[in-house]
């Protein structure tokens, strides 16, 4: 009765002290908004290059050449990039969401936890109400009070750090190569729209994925034929890209949803016996 007293007060004093004070306490939650923060940051960076490439798209599918044959008229031979343009922007707004959602983690985790802490201080001291008196309704309410408290306060935090833990030890290779596709992409798409222009023409002149994309958006005089054959190595690379992409996004599901969500209801249950 005494152990469960004491143990209820200190969880309720923590508790209560992290929610006025905005965390800082509760043991678990550092690993859990140190992984969630750096989920945050990592997927702002994807999300940053997926709009490079797409904003290199849509400036491609700008480029207009101009023929006076009885007529004038002119031509947007890159508008056949748009579906790849467009489908690039989706797979960046779901980026965007994973990026939201552990946002939204880091923000959240610190009330969750604490308002677990209370109830798990409150179910404690009435498993010592309960243990003195001999109730066994307030027995039993207590005991899914623990439960509940311990989940939010104590296991939440834990199985979250540890399911981005052991999914990036997991999925380290796949990452590496998913990423490594990206930046290449990245790279190629921020020649187009101007930035590191320099740097990356020596690359083009060596025999550079996009020499000859490169080359059609900075020669005047190329013919559409030209412009039509850059295009297909674009779309060509698309393929890699949206493979790239797909898997970055599966990682990302993987590691703050499914692996968490199978911890838990792992933990979950092995503390329904325990304590049943």
């Amino acid at each position: 009765m005494i152990l469960f007293v004491m143990a209820g007060l200190a969880c309720l004093a923590v508790g209560l002290l992290d929610l006025s004070r905005g965390g800082g306490l509760n043991p678990a939650l550092p690993p859990a908004v140190e992984a969630a923060e750096e989920i945050a940051v990592v997927t702002a960076g994807v999300y940053v290059s997926l709009r490079a490439i797409n904003a290199a798209l849509s400036a491609a599918q700008e480029v207009e050449i101009g023929a006076s044959i009885g007529a004038q008229a002119s031509l947007q031979p890159l508008k056949v990039l748009e579906p790849v343009d467009d489908t690039v922007e989706r797979v960046a707004d779901v980026v965007f969401a994973v990026a939201a959602g552990a946002a939204l983690v880091t923000v959240g985790l610190e009330p969750v936890a604490a308002i677990g802490l209370v109830v798990l201080g409150v179910g404690l001291l009435g498993m010592g109400v309960a243990a003195f008196l001999g109730g066994g309704s307030v027995a039993a309410a207590s005991l899914r009070a623990v439960r509940l408290g311990a989940a939010l306060g104590l296991v939440l935090p834990l199985v979250f750090a540890g399911g981005v833990w052991l999914g990036e030890r997991a999925t380290a290779a796949q990452w590496d190569t998913a990423m490594a596709e990206l930046d290449m992409v990245t790279g190629e798409a921020r020649v187009l729209i101007g930035a590191g222009e320099a740097e990356l023409l020596e690359d083009a002149e060596d025999g550079g994925l996009f020499s000859g994309f490169l080359g059609a958006l900075t020669d005047a005089t190329t013919s559409v034929q030209s412009y039509v054959a850059a295009a297909g190595v674009f779309t060509q690379q698309a393929d890699a890209l949206f493979s790239a992409t797909l898997t970055i996004i599966g990682i990302f599901v993987l590691r703050t949803l499914v692996l968490p969500v199978l911890l838990m209801w792992s933990v979950m249950a092995v503390l329904r016996k325990s304590v049943g």
